[in-house]
C-alpha cells in the first residue's frame, strides 16, 4: 500500500535542520534566526525544519516553540516551508504544540519517539503515537518520526503497525543514525509505502535519496545539493596546482574534524566564524559547550576549510 494522499505534499530536496542562535540568557534570539533563515533563503534554500536535531528541540518549551514560529512566518517564512519539531514524552504537550503549529498553518511535524527514565518496550512506543494521532484528531498534517538511533527507537514491526493503522497521516521516517546499513534497511522494508529520509551527510552519495534533512546544510547548502544530484559545482573548490575537492570530499572533511567535539556546538562556531558573529557559539544546557582549547583548536580547522561563498 502507498500512501499517495501525501505524495504531492511530502518532504522533498534539501531541508535545512536549521541551528538556532541563542543570546547571552540563553534564550532564543528570533531576530538573528530570521537573519539565518533568510541568508539561506537568498542561496535558494527555503526550507527548513524548526527544533530538530540541529535545533535543540528537547531543550525548548511549547511557549519557546510557538513565539519563535510566529516570528518567522510575520517575517515572511512561508508555512508550507516549514516542518515543526516536537520532541517530548508528555502526549498534552505534543497535541498542544501540534494543534497550536497546525492552526499557524503548519501541516509538517517531525516528532520523537517518547523518552523515558528506562527503555520502553516497542507496545509503550507504538501507544504513544496510536494516543497521538487520536489525539491530535482528524486534521490535515503530515507525521514524520525521527528515529535517533538509539534505544528509543521504533522498530520496524512498530512503524509497520502505525503506518498499516494511520497511512494518511504517517508520512516519513527522518533516520538520524549514521550507519548507512541502518538507513537501507528502512528504505528496502519501506520502499513504495513511506518517505525514508537520511540525516547524516557521508552517506548522502552511497543513498543517492531525493530527499534530506540535513545540518550541514546550515553552511553548506549547495555542497549539500551537489550531492543529491551527483554533479560538479559550477564553480569546484580548487587552488590552482591542488586536487579539486568534490562535494562528498568536503562533506568528509568537514565530518572528521567535528567528530570529537559536541557536534552541535561545534556548528554553531562555525557558524559564529562564518557570520563574524559570536553570539552563535551559545547552545543550552543539556547540550554541551566547548572549553577554550576546544574553540581554539576548531577555529585552525575551520580556517582549513577555507569555507567558499558558493558552497
Amino acid at each position: 500500500m502507498t500512501n499517495t494522499a501525501n505524495t504531492e505534499s511530502s518532504l522533498h530536496g534539501v531541508w535545512i535542520d536549521a541551528l538556532v542562535p541563542l543570546n547571552a540568557e540563553l534564550n532564543i534570539d528570533e531576530l538573528r534566526l530570521v537573519s539565518h533563515l533568510r541568508n539561506l533563503s537568498a542561496k535558494g534554500f527555503e526550507k527548513f525544519v524548526l527544533f530538530g536535531y540541529g535545533g535543540e528541540g528537547a531543550s525548548f518549551s511549547i511557549q519557546e516553540k510557538l513565539s519563535t514560529l510566529k516570528h518567522v512566518m510575520a517575517e515572511g517564512v512561508e508555512p508550507g516551508h516549514l516542518c515543526m519539531g516536537v520532541s517530548t514524552s508528555a502526549l498534552p504537550d505534543a497535541v498542544s504544540l501540534i494543534c497550536q503549529s497546525h492552526d499557524k498553518g503548519i501541516k509538517r511535524f517531525l516528532i520523537c519517539p517518547p523518552l523515558h527514565y528506562q527503555s520502553l518496550v516497542s507496545r509503550g512506543a507504538t501507544d504513544y503515537f496510536e494516543q497521538l494521532i487520536r489525539r491530535v484528531g482528524p486534521i490535515d498534517w503530515q507525521l514524520y518520526i525521527h528515529q535517533l538511533g538509539g534505544t528509543a527507537d521504533l522498530p520496524e514491526a512498530s512503524l509497520a503497525e502505525l503506518f498499516q493503522s494511520h497511512s494518511q497521516v504517517f508520512s516519513g521516517i527522518v533516520d538520524q543514525d549514521s550507519h548507512i546499513n541502518h538507513t537501507m534497511d528502512l528504505m528496502k522494508s519501506f520502499s513504495g509505502r513511506v518517505q525514508v529520509i537520511p540525516t547524516h551527510e557521508p552517506n548522502y552519495k552511497g543513498l543517492k535519496p531525493q530527499t534530506v534533512v540535513s545540518v550541514m546544510a546550515n553552511f553548506i547548502p549547495n555542497v549539500v545539493t551537489h550531492i543529491l544530484a551527483n554533479d560538479m559545482p559550477p564553480q569546484a573548490t580548487k587552488t590552482a596546482g591542488m586536487k579539486i575537492r568534490l562535494p562528498d570530499e568536503r562533506v568528509l572533511e568537514l565530518e572528521k574534524f567535528l567528530a570529537d567535539y559536541p557536534a552541535i556546538a561545534a556548528m554553531k562556531l562555525m557558524l559564529a566564524q562564518h557570520y563574524r558573529q559570536a553570539e552563535w557559539e551559545f547552545v543550552r544546557p543539556p547540550q554541551a559547550s566547548l572549553g577554550k582549547e576546544a574553540k581554539e583548536s576548531l577555529m585552525k580547522a575551520f580556517k582549513s576549510f577555507n569555507l567558499a561563498a558558493n558552497e
